[in-house]
């Protein structure tokens, strides 16, 4: 090659080292009118740095007259001219293409669906209108301060007493944890399906989940698992490739680049998924082995029942999206941390996300064990890259492009949070990504109001916006409560009018809310055959002083960091997985 550079008189480059900082601008042809010249002439490719711009060329694309001829040919000069080789040139294109899918994993949902970004934070409308409700409470402090408060509390109580309602349709109409039973499909009938598995500081318990995702009931040439490893993560990189896994699995390094979040490394990934469906999984999971089969079980039933549907004209059955599987712990014993963390789960997997899908409400994915038909998933713009709870997110953004999300009745085990300093961490980004959606999704009201129905906004607003809220006034209500009784005022405010109504719905909604948590907690534990766990339900309401303590950092986090991923370790715990799906 060098020698066809000093031919030639051009300068060249055999290294990549030589052309560092280099990017690949655009890829250009030799435009020419000789007909004598004929097939691909595509050879040629912009290089951009900070300065001069200079054309590639591929130094054996070309023969010697064609290269001639492109010379003559004045389309660029000599100096902004250079030959390369082959092998440089499609490490050019490789690193042009993985450029632009990490570009479109970062921004590919808010160019293709304004405004549905976590990217922009608070919009200047939302601004102004929390500054208005802001200078107004501010107001009413100072003209009239027991009455502001009393008629603010009653509003809230209001809101906090449709959560607790829901929580008791929740517990009054329990389904069991095992679905209905599937004819099994054969295994060339089985479609492709790919796996998601994003891992950063996972080499603890790669290995696990190596074994984990080999023990899946499903054959293996149609499955399609994608490891997605950070570009810096070396350790992580370096143990999987020593587990030596088969063909069916791809190892997908993200190059580095900011944001630095669970969500964008899924849309990277994405981009070359090859399944017909796709399941997102965690590090530590371990998914009951046919949780594949009856998921593809489901969607096909589904996909069978609207097409009914529409043959009947009866235009009201909502395309099936997603499936969340249920989520539990196999080490509940390892501390008190890990007890309340499973008594949690099992209420919301088991109890609360199944209610909402027999109320027709929007349903907050887990974040993980989503099992989704992949068109759409593309359709919809994939993940938030910006949004750190990019789960609850997504089942917002598919209820509002009229899809639906279902429960799967097959169950994902995990490693339960049981260090303090990771519960937090791991709850703060939880709570921080739940006021992104809903900070998100309440950009244009009306017109989430027009996508959801009624119902479905007001489901929204308790699931959404009452959770993050009840749980920064929880601790200030207890407060308030004990320093009222201390001092004689409990259902006596002579400054007020409201204040008998305020007390009495305060009251209601403290007893309803504890007793309902704890009866929920309490039948979930009981179809699991959780019984050592009983015990602990008494104590649910310090874990939920825990959480208000979250909440705070999570509130604190989103002004000063809000796309900061707060990494939870795992593989640190004494309990150990027995087996797949346990």
């Amino acid at each position: 090659m060098r020698r066809l550079a000093d031919h030639h008189g051009l300068a060249c480059a055999c290294d990549a080292l030589e052309l560092a900082g280099y990017e690949v601008d655009h890829l250009t042809s030799f435009e020419h009118r000789d007909p004598n010249i004929s097939g691909d002439q595509n050879g040629l490719i912009n290089l951009t740095r900070n300065g001069p711009s200079y054309l590639a060329l591929d130094a054996l694309h070309y023969d010697d007259a064609t290269m001639q001829l492109f010379l003559r040919s004045g389309q660029v000069h000599r100096e902004r001219m250079l030959l390369i080789t082959p092998d440089l040139k499609q490490q050019l294109l490789t690193k042009s293409d993985e450029t632009a899918r990490l570009n479109q994993a970062i921004y590919g949902l808010a160019q293709k669906h304004k405004g549905f970004s976590a990217r922009d934070q608070t919009t200047y409308g939302q601004k102004i209108v929390l500054s208005f409700l802001f200078g107004l409470l501010a107001w009413g402090m100072v003209l009239a301060p027991a009455s502001t408060l009393y008629v603010l509390g009653s509003m809230l109580n209001l809101l906090f007493l449709y959560s607790n309602l829901l929580r008791l349709a929740a517990v009054t109409s329990l389904e069991p944890v095992e679905g209905p039973v599937y004819a099994r499909t054969a295994d060339a009938d089985l479609p492709v399906y790919t796996s998601l598995v994003p891992l950063f500081r996972e080499h603890r318990v790669v290995g696990q989940l190596v074994e984990a995702l080999l023990a899946l009931d499903y054959p293996r040439d149609k499955l399609d698992i994608k490891l997605i490893f950070e570009q810096e993560d070396e350790e992580t990189l370096r143990a999987a490739n020593l587990r030596n896994p088969p063909a069916c699995f791809e190892f997908v390094v993200v190059p580095k680049m900011m944001p630095q979040t669970k969500p964008k490394a899924l849309n990277f990934a994405l981009a070359t998924a090859r399944g017909q469906y796709v399941v997102v999984y965690d590090a530590e999971d371990r998914p009951q082995p046919d949780q594949l089969r009856k998921a593809v079980a489901v969607f096909a039933n589904a996909r069978y029942a609207h097409g009914e549907a529409e043959q009947k004209q009866q235009g009201d059955e909502r395309p099936l999206a997603c499936l969340q599987a249920g989520l539990n712990h196999y080490n509940p014993q390892e501390n008190w941390l890990a007890r309340q963390f499973t008594i949690e789960y099992t209420a919301l997997f088991d109890g609360l996300l199944p209610a909402l899908q027999r109320l027709d409400l929007p349903v907050p994915l887990g974040g993980t064990s989503n099992h989704f038909d992949t068109a759409i998933l593309r359709e919809i713009g994939g993940w938030d890259a910006f949004n750190v709870t990019e789960d609850a997110d997504l089942g917002i953004r598919l209820a509002r492009f009229g899809y639906r999300c279902n429960i799967l009745r097959s169950t994902t085990y995990e490693e339960a949070c049981c260090r303090p300093r990771d519960w937090v961490r791991q709850r703060t980004r939880w709570l921080k990504g739940w006021l992104q959606t809903y900070l998100v999704h309440m950009r244009r009201p009306f017109e989430l109001f027009g996508q959801l129905g009624a119902r479905g906004f007001a489901g929204f607003q308790i699931i959404l916006g009452a959770q993050v809220l009840s749980l920064v006034i929880h601790p200030v209500f207890l407060a308030f409560m004990i320093h009222e009784a201390f001092t004689g005022k409990l259902f006596n405010s002579p400054h007020s009018p409201f204040g008998t109504l305020f007390w009495t719905l305060a009251i209601a909604n403290f007893v309803l809310g504890y007793g309902v948590a704890i009866w929920l907690g309490f039948a979930t534990l009981k179809q699991r055959g959780y019984k050592a766990l009983y015990w602990q339900l008494p104590f649910m309401p310090l874990y939920w002083l825990c959480m208000s303590f979250a909440a705070f950092r999570a509130l604190i986090h989103y002004v000063i960091k809000p796309f900061h991923w707060e990494k939870t370790e795992h593989g640190l715990g004494q309990s150990k997985p027995k087996g797949p799906g346990h």
